[in-house]
This record gives C-alpha cells, sequence and structure tokens, in this order.
C-alpha cells in the first residue's frame, strides 16, 4: 500500500509541476522597418508557450503566421494587436509602431572653391524634416567658402527628421556616463571628425546625457543612413562621410560587439555630418 501511495503523491507532484507550467503564456513581439519598402514591417514573435497567433493590423488586415510581414499602405503610426493563444490560454499584446527622430545632424560643406549650390533632403522609406536652421523649405540654396562658411553666417546646416526605424543596435559601445566625452572625442577622432565638429558634437550632447549610468552607443554610416536618408547636392561632393550614433541608456554594463571604424575622407569637395538617435 505505501509503494502505491508513494506513486500516487509522485505522479501528483508531477503533474502539479507540469500544469504550473503549461499555465504560463504571453505575447509578445518586436519589430523592424523594412529598408527597401516603404510600410513594410517584418514582425518577430517572442510569444512563450503559445501555439496559435492571430495578428490584426490597423489596416483591417489579420494574419495568422507565427513571424508576418506586412506591409501598411499609409504613413505611421501603425497599431498592431497580436493575440497568442494555447488551449484555454490567451494573452493579447499590441503596440503602437511609429516613426523614430533623428536629432541634430550637422551637415558641414567644404567645397574646393566658393560655390552656389542646393541641398535636398529625401525620405526613401517615408518622412520628413520637422526642424532646421536655416528653414529648409524643401532644399537649401546657399553660397558656401572652402571654409565651409555657409552665406556667411552658418558653420552647418542643422535639421531633425522623422523616418522608419532601420537602424541597428547589434555593433556598438557600452560607455560609463562619466567616459562619454572622452569617448565621443576619441571615437569622433577616429572617423576623422575635424576638432570644431568634435566640439560641436561634445559642448551639446555630453550634458544631455547624464539620466543613467551606462549609454550604448551603436554606430549608423552612409551604407545605413542612406537607406531612410538621403542627401542630394546640385553640386556633388567627392566625398561624403556621415555618422548618426543611436544611443541608450542603461543601468548596468553590457558586452557589445564592437565595431570596424571606417574614417571619412576629407579630400576634394568634401561633406561630413554627424547626428544622433535617442531610443
Amino acid at each position: 500500500m505505501k509503494k502505491y501511495l508513494a506513486l500516487f503523491f509522485l505522479f501528483a507532484l508531477i503533474w502539479s509541476c507540469n500544469d504550473d507550467d503549461s499555465d504560463f503564456l504571453e505575447a509578445c513581439f518586436t519589430y523592424q522597418f523594412s529598408d527597401t519598402t516603404e510600410g513594410q514591417i517584418h514582425f518577430t514573435n517572442c510569444s512563450e508557450n503559445a501555439s496559435t497567433y492571430l495578428w490584426e493590423f490597423s489596416d483591417g488586415e489579420t494574419s495568422t503566421e507565427k513571424s508576418p510581414v506586412h506591409t501598411f499602405s499609409s504613413s505611421p503610426p501603425y497599431f498592431v494587436s497580436l493575440t497568442a493563444q494555447k488551449g484555454r490560454l490567451k494573452d493579447i499584446y499590441t503596440a503602437s509602431i511609429g516613426n523614430i527622430t533623428v536629432y541634430k545632424p550637422n551637415i558641414y560643406i567644404y567645397p574646393t572653391e566658393q560655390t552656389n549650390l542646393c541641398v535636398k533632403i529625401e525620405f526613401p522609406l517615408g518622412g520628413e524634416v520637422i526642424e532646421s536652421i536655416p528653414e529648409y523649405g524643401g532644399e537649401w540654396c546657399v553660397n558656401v567658402l572652402p571654409s565651409g562658411l555657409i552665406d556667411n553666417q552658418y558653420t552647418f546646416l542643422f535639421y531633425e527628421s522623422s523616418q522608419p526605424d532601420i537602424f541597428q543596435d547589434k555593433e556598438g559601445w557600452c560607455i560609463p556616463r562619466n567616459e562619454l566625452k572622452t569617448f565621443f572625442e576619441n571615437n569622433l577622432q577616429q572617423y576623422n571628425f575635424s576638432p570644431q565638429e568634435i566640439t560641436d558634437f561634445t559642448d551639446y550632447w555630453v550634458p544631455r546625457l547624464n539620466t543613467n549610468s551606462f549609454y550604448l552607443i551603436y554606430p549608423q554610416t552612409n551604407e545605413i543612413i542612406d537607406k531612410a536618408i538621403q542627401l542630394n547636392f546640385s553640386t556633388l561632393p567627392d566625398n561624403m562621410g556621415r555618422l548618426f550614433y543611436l544611443i541608450t541608456g542603461a543601468n548596468k554594463a553590457k558586452v557589445l560587439k564592437e565595431p570596424v571604424i571606417k574614417p571619412l575622407v576629407r579630400n576634394d569637395f568634401y561633406v561630413t555630418e554627424w547626428g544622433v538617435i535617442l531610443k
């Protein structure tokens, strides 16, 4: 009898543990804007312990795929709901998906001689300029000296823009807050920015990054930036180097795969640009 009772309690214990595990279900997804098709989003399902899925998109479409790719015909924001289910268990996760802002890109222009030119910003995946100095009315048409002085008063063209988030967060650096100034000075120098361009960056951004113990810093260069934001010059530069930092605050250190730095080329008629994406 004791043997049967022991087996009964053992079976009950195992069944109870399995039942506890099966009672846990969580709906979850991440997403990435396509870097080739406007309005297209790749969804990655990270739900736990689910077997069926129902995606509902704000344009009225639905999907039962685990990780669908969906193309919206309108502009962001988009609203997406995922219902994850297994038997009687069900969980719903809903998210609003919008554009991301690039803050304070500075465009520095260095022609070989005094030049009149126009600069137009285009957004292949959709987007818009939301701030600018001087005022951007569909393009800037300016006079630029070899020193970089623009219209005898500006040292750079400034804008901020809203566009889909296609920016990488796989390779970067984790930097303590108290080392940010030294990091940016060294890193921008390695990318071949000038002392004045570096000072412009650190004077503006270092005081503003003051709320977290660490910052995860992911560089974005021409290959990535050009997919979302294109600079078109009426007189083509010989070289153009662009660097945006995607910056995320963190409360503890994180090990990241370190990027390979390719210095900007500052020869002949060249353009440099830096900016920041806060996430």
